[in-house]
């Protein structure tokens, strides 16, 4: 990524970190990619700093290995030459908290990027009052020293969303989906696929015959995609069929199926043989722009301690190797299960786009009762406006923030208190209809803040109702408002970090939300016709 002597590329990464570089709005002239940005700012700051160090020593090989110096209590940059050793040391402003910390890395010969070996000290004072007739105060200095080795690796992702001609993901002629499933040697012959049980019943024999004509040989393993069985054990019988099948360490398998499936399946890719690839084809409007999109998998836990469920408490962060997307499958879909895809495009449109919001204003009623197929009332390249615009959004929002990293999201809009409502024991609701009742009361408690205006709160309620989602329930009360407030702060790592809208296409992310606050909302729900 850097060249010796400090080349634009690597004085420009210098000048990310502020050291010894001129301000950032240098930097408007130079040009470099943002995935090239992305990586570096993954680096933690100390070892970016001790890279570009060695880049600016121009060192090459077979010459001393440098080291370098990081100290958090230094306020200067500068270069020393020390006469008895060939190696350069620089030290460099420090970023880190840890005040009094100094820390020197050398780069292994045979990893000089990755792996550097460290030495630390670390000065830690403290005041001790000695109590005496006149108070007397004490500084202590205690220095500690440490060694060890730091690795880094920055994992490559990349995976392609395909969009694929309607209706012809299961065609013969269309080779997409054999292709998803990776380079063969002559005369492999055979794949694997795991499907939801519902699926099957309308496009297992179309699957089949797909790869039979191929001549290839397609084992199937049936899972249920209901929300009930999104369990762990659901998990230990598809790594069994996996077994089974003796699944290569390169060879992908197929998801094909809704949310669920795609969870369960892409959390055991991720554990067989500690990584597999998977291909991902969502057949619901709700797995198309969400499951489909993003790269966590996971499963409901059941805690033996605690003897409660927890929603996606046990997962991964991992990446299928593709994604195939089919919107004809939504025809096969009641009205209900595209409404539940709704709340979820509904949610993305509130929080980032109010040009999607016009288009669900205008036409969303019209899609569920054609179940997005051509109508005379919807004008064409509509529906699939919808659906890319929601992707587009998802992935802009997820691909720079993969593994979470930054928790102020404004994608969690409708997922603080939509949690415990899919967790109350017999409930009847599905993820999408409670995503919206809890962007709905998000909706109440922005208007009591003052963010949004009534008309813009009724006209929110009115598109949401054109959609058939719910807006309330009767399990939405105080005690699990406030629990998913306390449920937030432990799960976003400290702070609630609540989105709220502040205008249909703008959002904020707050975490000073009161018991006394939500009581509030909850009263002014019951002003509205739900």
């Amino acid at each position: 990524m850097m060249e010796n002597n400090l080349s634009r590329e690597s004085t420009t990464l210098l000048a990310l970190d502020n050291i010894k570089c001129n301000s950032l709005n240098s930097l408007k002239g130079d040009s470099l990619s943002s995935s090239v940005i992305s990586s570096w700012e993954s680096i933690p700051a100390d070892v970016r700093r001790a890279i570009v160090s060695l880049q600016a020593s121009g060192k090459v090989s077979g010459e001393a290995t440098p080291t370098v110096s990081m100290s958090s209590t230094s306020s200067t940059s500068s270069i020393n030459e020390d006469a008895t050793t060939e190696a350069q040391q620089m030290d460099c402003a420090g970023e880190s908290s840890e005040s009094g910390v100094t820390t020197v890395f050398t780069p292994l010969e045979r990893a000089p990027d990755n792996v550097f070996s460290f030495k630390k000290h670390i000065v830690e004072e403290s005041n001790v009052m000695v109590k005496s007739s006149s108070a007397v105060t004490t500084k202590t200095k205690v220095i500690t020293s440490g060694r060890g080795w730091r690795n880094i690796f920055t994992l490559p992702i990349s995976y392609d969303v395909n969009m694929v001609a309607r209706g012809t993901i299961f065609d013969p002629a269309n080779a997409q989906l054999l292709h998803s499933t990776g380079v063969h040697s002559e005369g492999y012959n055979r794949r694997f696929a795991t499907i939801d049980a519902e699926v099957d019943k309308i496009y297992g024999s179309q699957i089949r015959a797909y790869f039979t004509v191929r001549n290839i040989e397609l084992t199937t393993f049936i899972l249920n995609g209901g929300e009930a069985e999104k369990r762990t054990e659901a998990v230990d019988k598809l790594l069994d069929a996996l077994c089974a099948y003796k699944l290569r360490r390169r060879e992908p398998f197929l998801a094909i199926g809704g949310g669920v499936l795609l969870d369960m399946a892409g959390m055991a890719a991720c554990l067989y043989r500690r990584g597999v690839p998977f291909v991902r084809v969502p057949t619901t409007l709700l797995a198309l722009v969400d499951a489909s999109v993003g790269v966590k998998n996971g499963v409901d836990y059941c805690c033996s301690i605690t003897d409660e469920t927890y929603k996606n408490r046990v997962g991964s962060f991992y990446a299928p190797s593709s994604c195939l997307l089919d919107s004809s499958f939504i025809a096969t879909q009641d009205s209900r299960n595209i409404a539940n895809g709704f709340g979820e495009i509904l949610k993305l449109a509130l929080v980032r786009s109010s040009d999607l919001f016009d288009l669900l204003e205008a036409h969303g009623s019209e899609l569920i009762r054609s179940r997005f197929q051509p109508n005379s009332l919807t004008p064409p390249g509509v529906s699939d406006r919808i659906i890319d615009l929601s992707i587009q959004i998802m992935l802009e929002e997820l691909g720079p923030n993969l593994w979470e990293t930054k928790l102020d999201r404004c994608v969690d809009y409708g997922h603080t208190f939509s949690k415990l409502l899919e967790m109350v024991p017999g409930a009847d609701i599905f993820h999408g209809e409670a995503v919206n009742i809890d962007g709905f009361f998000c909706v109440v408690l922005s208007h009591l803040r003052g963010f949004i205006n009534i008309d813009t709160v009724n006209r929110i309620l009115s598109c949401m109702k054109s959609l058939l989602l719910p807006t309330n329930c009767s399990d939405l009360k105080l005690h699990l408002a406030w629990q998913s407030c306390k449920d937030a702060i432990e799960h976003r790592h400290g702070e609630q970090r609540i989105p709220l809208i502040t205008e249909i296409g703008e959002s904020i992310c707050v975490s000073d939300i009161t018991e006394e606050e939500l009581d509030r909302a909850l009263n002014a729900m019951k002003q509205f016709m739900h």
